[in-house]
């Protein structure tokens, strides 16, 4: 594997590979280094992208090019909040100032390295939840989510946000979805997303929601075909189907532009709390329900792999009912399909497995509608 020879040049070992994002014109894999001067989490990243500030190694080709870029988790370039929002000395300096003394626990609950990562923050048994972004991109954010707000969709309140890249949330109200999705009837907890979802049109926004999953359509179809030789053609058999039915049909409306399961929270029946609605805005109507289906697919997959069956059940009634319920057209189910295809390749080198399912899940949704 490319990245992890030039991590090994780079710092003499050549790491564990945890995952792999696509990222620009390449992707960042992410590595952990267990011993050593050098242990902790270390990224490559051939996306070719430029960053204001170089924080670790730059592997330049003959014309000074970035080839590669290489560093050390928090020192994120293109996240340089990370640093701050990691550190514990830093975080007691900031309690002190705002006049709240205790101790203060961080945990990095998710980190796309180059994009974003959030940090629970525990203070008196209170949480709080810090975003860091790109600079430039909090005050957007803080935004969106006053919007959502005051459109009666339960985003999280806003109590502070940076330009440096940091926006600070509430703690969400309510029954996490995935343990919601266990003792409420499906059918009610399906009726409580649409009505988020009309909800969500009411927001009074210009803001582009997230790119959808259809513009990267062949990028994802050559990967997933590259990194599964074995099924080459069956991953290609999609693609004529894939482009002849991902367009958008209509306007755009305001979306939340990755909805799942595990964003949203539960209370007296409806949703109490929606998180991460930083890539909300407008764009494809069809998307949300396609990556709610496609993520609850991988979820499943993820469980079949571990062993999990119980898990695994849950999910898949869960997904026979909202495709039921929202896979009624072409346009929908073909996203749904290549949502699909995302999160296979996301997972291909950890686990050929999940891969394997969600392909022929993939394939599945395509053949079903054909008939």
């Amino acid at each position: 594997m490319l990245e992890q020879r030039l991590l090994e040049n780079a710092i003499g070992v050549p790491g564990r590979l945890i995952a792999v994002e696509p990222f620009g014109e390449g992707r960042i894999a992410r590595f952990t280094v267990d011993d050593g001067r050098d242990s902790g989490e270390w990224f490559v990243d051939t996306s070719r992208q430029p960053v204001a500030v170089e924080t670790g190694f730059v592997i330049r080709e003959r014309d000074g090019a970035p080839l590669a870029r290489i560093w050390r988790h928090p020192l994120d370039p293109r996240l340089p909040a990370l640093r701050t929002a990691v550190d514990p000395e830093r975080l007691q300096r900031i309690a002190r100032a705002g006049g709240t003394p205790g101790g203060i626990e961080a945990r990095v609950l998710s980190y796309r390295p180059g994009r974003r990562a959030v940090v629970r923050l525990t203070q008196h048994g209170t949480h709080l939840f810090v975003k860091v972004v790109r600079p430039g991109e909090a005050e957007d954010l803080a935004a969106i989510h006053r919007a959502c707000r005051d459109a009666g969709v339960p985003a999280p309140e806003v109590v502070h946000w940076a330009p440096s890249g940091v926006i600070v949330v509430r703690d969400a109200v309510g029954t996490a979805g995935p343990r919601a999705a266990a003792t409420m009837p499906v059918e009610a907890l399906l009726d409580a997303v649409d009505e988020l979802r009309e909800r969500l049109q009411g927001v009074r926004t210009h803001r582009i929601a997230r790119a959808s999953v259809a513009t990267r359509l062949e990028w994802h179809v050559d990967r997933l075909a590259a990194a599964l030789p074995e099924r080459e053609r069956a991953v290609r058999e999609l693609l004529p189907w894939l482009v002849a039915n991902t367009r958008r049909i209509g306007p755009p409306r305001v979306i939340h532009g990755d909805l799942h399961i595990g964003q949203l929270f539960f209370a007296d029946g409806a949703v109490s709390s929606v998180i991460d609605v930083d890539t909300a805005g407008l764009g494809d109507p069809r998307d949300d329900p396609a990556a709610f289906i496609g993520h609850a697919a991988a979820s499943a997959a993820r469980n079949e792999a571990a062993g999990r069956a119980g898990d695994a059940a849950l999910l898949g009634e869960l997904i026979g009912a909202a495709s039921e319920r929202w896979l009624r057209d072409p346009h929908t189910t073909a996203l749904t399909a290549l949502h699909m295809l995302g999160h296979a390749l996301r997972v291909v080198e950890r686990s050929p497995e999940s891969a394997h399912s969600l392909l022929e899940r993939a394939r599945a949704t395509a053949g079903l509608r054909r008939a």
